[in-house]
């Protein structure tokens, strides 16, 4: 069974503003980034219910194959069903978050062009490139973990379904296995491109030289 372990963004506490008289465009950028950060931490509080999700449906298909009768595999089917379907509330449910975060996000990349500094603009263009591309790869990963979920179900109705043939059942077993590779793929992009953007941030703020502690 798949495993998604999303990476989420840090924060950062700036202690004390760098301008005198307003604020510069990196620290109104800093202002979206780390209210960006703070919606998309709310994904922490999924992980484990998604987890618990997926492992009880590699506990309750494993039980299955120990079974011969349709009346005994239809209950544990009917389980699994009801887990996949709550991993897809979970999913949607972080989705939203992900996509409320990126729209805080690009409120900061209006204030990219105002900024004089080459240095700066440079890290600050990072910054933005990274995390489009990371937003872009989460919506690959749902997409493929969404699409998996249904032959999940597909799995496990054929798995109750007596007149179904061995190796039909194996040939949607290969199936959702491909699709488990796939997730895995995109899923370590995802979260090598979590370490990237957060690296980029760091060094955007240094570079900004604002004055900042990260926790």
């Amino acid at each position: 069974m798949k495993k998604i372990y999303l990476f989420v963004l840090f924060a950062a506490m700036m202690v004390v503003y760098t301008a005198c008289f307003g604020e510069q465009p990196a620290e109104l950028m800093y202002d979206h980034l780390e209210e960006s950060v703070q919606i998309e931490n709310e994904i922490e509080g999924k992980q484990d219910p998604l987890t618990n999700a997926e492992q009880e449906e590699v506990n309750l298909y494993e039980e299955m194959l120990t079974l011969s009768s349709v009346e005994e595999i239809e209950p544990l089917a009917d389980q699994a069903i009801e887990s996949a379907d709550t991993r897809r509330e979970l999913m949607e449910e972080e989705k939203e978050l992900i996509e409320e975060s990126y729209l805080i996000f690009q409120e900061a990349e209006q204030y990219v062009d105002d900024i004089d500094d080459e240095d700066v603009l440079q890290a600050a263009n990072s910054v933005v490139e990274t995390m489009n591309e990371r937003y872009d790869v989460y919506m690959q990963l749902h997409e493929a973990y969404t699409h998996s979920i249904d032959l999940d179900i597909l799995l496990y109705e054929m798995a109750k379904d007596e007149e179904v043939e061995v190796d039909e059942l194996q040939e949607q077993h290969d199936t959702v296995n491909e699709a488990y590779s796939e997730i895995s793929q995109l899923n370590d992009q995802f979260n090598q491109l979590t370490n990237d953007y957060n690296d980029a941030k760091v060094n955007f703020y240094e570079t900004a030289e604002l004055n900042v502690t990260f926790e």
